[in-house]
């Protein structure tokens, strides 16, 4: 008796796989990728005792400085003793000025003050030898009444002063050698002295 021939073995289906395969990586090329969240920006850290930094702040050009000495402002009217004591009042003054004299020290100015508020403010007093400029943004206002005050913001112990003198607004500075150049010509930088009533600084 012959013995029977084994029965063939099927062929496995690989083609199927193959294309279940093939079919399986299209779907993934073709889901778009979620993007990353977004990570939220780290909160600013104020440190205690530091003083923050002035936000930014566009300056204006100062008036162009006088090529000739300027007049000067009228003598202010004499006035007789006051009966009682004149009460503080808060300083307003809008005056963009440039002045010069015989010497050839300048003034340049734009100062904008509102019931007592710094609104706006750079100056510069300049000489033969050098000059010395101050703006808003480096100062904070630390008064308003009797006078104003403005200290400086790195603590080097500036300070700019405006108060009420008769028809003027007298801007003084103290201890501010740092904001010249050279500094050696801060003991000759004299006050600013605006004048009310014909709108012209000294």
């Amino acid at each position: 008796m012959l013995a029977s021939a084994p029965a063939p073995i099927a062929p496995r289906p690989a083609g199927r796989w193959a294309a279940l395969g093939a079919g399986l990586l299209l779907a993934a090329c073709g889901t778009p990728l979620s993007p990353p969240a977004e990570r939220a920006p780290d909160a600013p850290v104020s440190l205690p005792g530091v003083p923050e930094a002035p936000p930014a702040a566009i300056l204006r050009e100062l008036p162009a400085e006088p090529l000739a000495a300027t007049p000067p402002a009228p003598p202010a009217p004499r006035a007789g003793r006051p009966r009682h004591a004149m009460k503080a009042r808060p300083i307003n003054l809008s005056m963009r000025c440039a002045a010069r004299d015989e010497r050839r020290h300048t003034v340049q100015a734009d100062v904008d003050v509102a019931d007592g508020q710094v609104r706006y403010l750079r100056a510069r007093v300049a000489q033969p030898k050098g000059a010395c400029e101050f703006a808003l943004p480096d100062f904070e206002q630390t008064r308003t009444l009797p006078s104003i005050e403005l200290r400086a913001r790195n603590r080097s112990g500036c300070t700019l002063m405006l108060w009420e003198q008769g028809p003027q607004v007298v801007l003084a500075y103290n201890n501010c050698a740092a904001y010249c150049q050279p500094q050696t010509i801060f003991t000759d930088a004299l006050p600013i002295l605006f004048d009310l009533r014909v709108g012209r600084c000294d």
